[in-house]
């Protein structure tokens, strides 16, 4: 564990910068089950501890909120719209809003989309460059948590400074991770690389 956590230290050194705009990553799994999710609050962690800075997790399924089912949330709820813009679109509209909790423990935002059973017929994500560049004055690092196969990764990857392919070391072939990553880059979008989950130890 100890060399995992320094590896995401390492990775989270990188990814915040040190003037007053964060960054924007997101997180994008090669295959099902890769464990995207998982490095993904793992690295909101780490990047909130070595830089002092808020991190912001948005969990980009909007039908299971599984980080913020994860984590232990309280206080406020805060609006996830920014400024009035939103990155997606609930059909019939304002049938469900994004809130943002913060972590009992941590200095971490979570994403958690709220809606009545049934109020939302359709959900789709869309480009929204300013509300990406509200969010990195917010936050140290917004991190973003893409489902796989999710629409959301060729809609929003052109909007991030990056996006960071999760492949899992047990079962992911090179050709899923080049596939993913020209799918990314023919929208528009930057891949910085692969993060290898599950790889054995030295």
């Amino acid at each position: 564990m100890r060399q995992a956590d320094d590896h995401l230290d390492g990775l989270a050194r990188r990814l915040t910068p040190r003037d007053a705009r964060g960054r924007a990553v997101m997180l994008a799994p090669v295959t099902e089950g890769a464990g995207a999710s998982t490095i993904a609050a793992q690295l909101a962690r780490r990047a909130a501890h070595v830089s002092g800075r808020p991190a912001w997790l948005y969990d980009l399924d909007f039908q299971s909120n599984t980080q913020a089912g994860r984590a232990r949330l309280n206080g406020q709820a805060y609006a996830g719209e920014l400024s009035g813009m939103k990155f997606w679109r609930e059909e019939p509209d304002g049938a469900g809003r994004l809130a943002m909790r913060r972590c009992a423990d941590a200095p971490i935002f979570i994403s958690e989309f709220q809606r009545q059973p049934g109020a939302v017929r359709r959900l789709t994500f869309h480009g929204a460059r300013d509300y990406w560049h509200q969010a990195r004055l917010v936050g140290g690092l917004v991190i973003l948590d893409a489902p796989y196969n999710s629409a959301a990764l060729t809609a929003l990857a052109p909007d991030m400074d990056g996006v960071i392919l999760v492949a899992d070391a047990s079962a992911s072939r090179r050709s899923a991770a080049d596939k993913l990553a020209s799918r990314i880059e023919e929208a528009g979008g930057r891949v910085l690389g692969v993060v290898v989950n599950r790889a054995p130890g030295p």
